[in-house]
Order: C-alpha cells, then sequence, then structure tokens
C-alpha cells in the first residue's frame, strides 16, 4: 500500500492518496505521519483517495483492524473523512467500512462518508464546516 499526505493550506484540508492492497502497517505509518505534522492540526479533516486501492482481499475484520488503529490516535477524533472510491464493490466496502466504524463512535467519534467523485467529497468537507469550530 502506497500513501501519499498533502495538505492544503487554503482549504485546511489533508489529500490523503492510497494505491494498492491496503495493509494495517501501512495505515498506522500515514497515521502517525498525519498527527506528527507541525504544519496542520492533528484533527486535520482529510479525503482518503481510494480509487486506485484493491479491496478483494478486505472483509469485516480487516475493517475493525483500522478502527482499531484510529482508536490510537484520539487527537484524529473530531475530523471529519471523506473517502473516495472508484466502483461499486469498492464503494460496497467502504459503506461496510462506514457503518462499523458508526457502531464505534463512543470510542472513536470522526464522522466519515464515502464517495464516487472528488469533487463531491471535497464539498461536503468544506460545506460541512458552516457554523463548525473552524
Amino acid at each position: 500500500m502506497d500513501i501519499d499526505i498533502r495538505f492544503d493550506e487554503g482549504k485546511k484540508v489533508l489529500f490523503v492518496t492510497s494505491r494498492g492492497p491496503l495493509n494495517a502497517e501501512a495505515f498506522t505509518e500515514a497515521m502517525v505521519e498525519i498527527t506528527h505534522s507541525d504544519r496542520y492540526p492533528p484533527d486535520t479533516d482529510a479525503l482518503w483517495d481510494l480509487r486506485e486501492v484493491l479491496f478483494e482481499d478486505i472483509d469485516a475484520m480487516f475493517w475493525r483492524t483500522i478502527i482499531e488503529i484510529r482508536e490510537r490516535f484520539p487527537e484524529r477524533s473530531s475530523a471529519r473523512l471523506a473517502h473516495v472510491v472508484q466502483g461499486d464493490f469498492a464503494f460496497g466496502m467502504l459503506r461496510m467500512y462506514e457503518i462499523l466504524s458508526g457502531l464505534n463512535m463512543e470510542r472513536q467519534p470522526q464522522t466519515l462518508r464515502v464517495f464516487k467523485s472528488i469533487p463531491d467529497a471535497e464539498r461536503w468537507l468544506l460545506d460541512s464546516r458552516a457554523g463548525d469550530r473552524r
């Protein structure tokens, strides 16, 4: 899994691009990088571009592992996460992740949504700030 992280200063959004098969180790490394940057706060909203990720070997147990990893980074709990995928299968896989995350709101209260386009995801992140803490 290859992960690139870019901070858009003007939009105050992290753009995280992932490619290849998902794995927990690379996700953990990305979380460490995100939470230890001096360029932005650790609770910065993020748009995860997962259009080039391979989801064939992913199941509910994998998503539970990812959720457990997220719990180790409570400083991210108020960040909103937009996930962009390509195709119905990937969309269904991320909806499973979204549902499992929703069941875990007490321990990691992040709001996340799944989209099929970057503009829709970006619009949700930016529009949802109206009346927000930022």
